[in-house]
């Protein structure tokens, strides 16, 4: 318990290689950080459900927690720049659920269950778990700054992605000369994996929407 106390505490103090710690300081979604946090909680939950609540844990439970939604509030807020590195966008609402399902379970003294867990974002601490093939189509969107940018990725047979832009109100993000029919599958970038997909649609967007935004103010 000891461990799992420390390592709670030391994400509530944002300490160096923890995941709040890489949230506050390089705003990047560390996976194994994230899940060695959240199994700090449900490790507690396990060894303390029949105990009185430590006030201590308790507090840094929920200081956590407040504090993860909020970087993710700022990360998909319109009016602010901060941007979270390799978030894994296609797990977003999962991550969300789970965080509150296992901060919910702390207070009550239950821990999910393995069935609880994705398996496109499997827990590493469940042994034997391995996730199953991404999906063979992928939607994108990006949805701050007032702008408003769809694509698809299909996978290929090496399990990476091709990205397609395939949208008319996009088609000026590339050639504000070609056509709806010229602009509908035009390709953007190959991506190795879902995740990092979601990361480079969002990458390309600030990259190329940014200096065509611009242009049109100065017309």
């Amino acid at each position: 318990m000891e461990h799992s106390l420390q390592e709670l505490m030391r994400n509530a103090r944002a300490e160096e290689n923890t995941f709040l710690y890489m949230l506050h300081e390089e705003a990047r979604f560390d996976q194994l950080l994230f899940w060695r946090y959240v199994n700090s909680i449900m490790e507690l939950t396990r060894l303390t459900a029949d105990q009185p609540l430590n006030r201590e844990a308790a507090g840094a439970v929920s200081f956590t927690y407040s504090k993860i939604m909020e970087y993710l509030q700022w990360h998909h807020s319109d009016s602010d720049v901060y941007e979270i590195e390799h978030f894994p966008y296609v797990n977003a609402h999962h991550i969300v659920s789970l965080l509150g399902e296992v901060v919910n379970g702390f207070y009550q003294g239950i821990v999910p269950d393995e069935s609880h867990f994705d398996e496109h974002f499997p827990n590493p601490a469940f042994a034997g778990i391995v996730a199953n093939e991404q999906p063979a189509i992928l939607q994108l969107g990006y949805y701050k700054q007032e702008t408003n940018v769809h694509a698809l990725g299909f996978r290929e047979e090496d399990g990476t992605y091709q990205i397609m832009l395939n949208e008319e109100d996009d088609r000026d993000l590339v050639d504000s000369k070609l056509s709806r029919r010229e602009v509908e599958g035009t390709y953007l970038f190959h991506a190795p994996d879902a995740s990092s997909a979601h990361q480079l649609f969002h990458e390309w967007v600030m990259s190329t929407y940014a200096p065509y935004r611009s242009a049109l103010n100065r017309s």
